[in-house]
């Protein structure tokens, strides 16, 4: 029986074996029986099953028994470790959910950085604790690791994160390379319009006809040469 409010929830005799009350099928069971070491096992746990236990024996010549366990429920953290990288900050962030509250620290060489947290306290009883390193200079981290270290329970452990080298925009840079496209754009047009207009004058000239696009020319023709002096006239001598 719970020791919080008593009630029994699973007995056990000779005569009718393991019995487990209704609202307790398929959450608990006795998994071991002995006057000495009894035990039982909890499925599925939640928050609500956290609590003391008491254990009664009824034995013929020795009377009542009993002993109280206490059930406590731990959640091994859950890690998450990533990075945001741009020209002029990164930013690590490392987030442990575990039960009771983890706690995060860092790792990392060099200066110039700072920390915040956030703690999230969830109705399942776990707790979140979210930890981002804002680091100034990022560039001298790039190929280096950072390291969360989550503590939990006594126990510390240690999640690494390699900064790989990102792309990031520059301003001035960016303003360089679109330059230079509209450059490139620019020239390509100005050498096919150079290429077409003196393809267009050799065929005119070839089909012996003036060029259209100058006011004097000369062009010749099988019969003779005709000398333009306008648009509008012309002599053939």
């Amino acid at each position: 029986m719970k020791a919080s409010s008593p009630e029994n929830m699973v007995t056990f005799s000779k005569e009718h074996g393991v019995v487990v009350q209704p609202a307790y099928k398929d959450k608990m069971n006795i998994t071991e029986l002995g006057l000495q070491n009894t035990t039982i096992t909890f499925w599925n746990t939640t928050l609500d099953d956290e609590g003391c236990y008491k254990c009664l024996f009824n034995t013929f010549g020795s009377g009542k028994m009993s002993g109280i366990a206490c059930l406590t429920l731990f959640v091994q953290p859950k890690v998450f470790l990533h990075y945001k990288l741009s020209e002029d900050h990164l930013n690590v962030t490392c987030s442990a959910n575990a039960r009771p509250a983890p706690a995060i620290s860092w790792k990392v060489a060099g200066s110039g950085m700072d920390n915040s947290t956030e703690i999230i306290t969830h109705p399942n009883g776990t707790t979140s604790v979210i930890s981002v390193l804002h680091i100034k200079d990022p560039k001298n981290q790039v190929g280096k690791e950072v390291i969360c270290q989550v503590l939990h329970l006594g126990t510390v452990k240690d999640f690494s994160q390699p900064v790989n080298k990102g792309f990031w925009f520059s301003v001035p840079l960016l303003l360089s390379i679109v330059s230079l496209v509209i450059l490139l754009i620019l020239i390509s047009i100005l050498l096919y319009w150079k290429r077409h207009r003196t393809q267009d004058r050799a065929r005119l000239h070839s089909e012996g006809r003036c060029d259209e696009l100058e006011a004097i020319s000369l062009c010749s023709i099988p019969d003779g040469i005709i000398a333009v002096t306008s648009h509008e006239t012309a002599t053939i001598r």
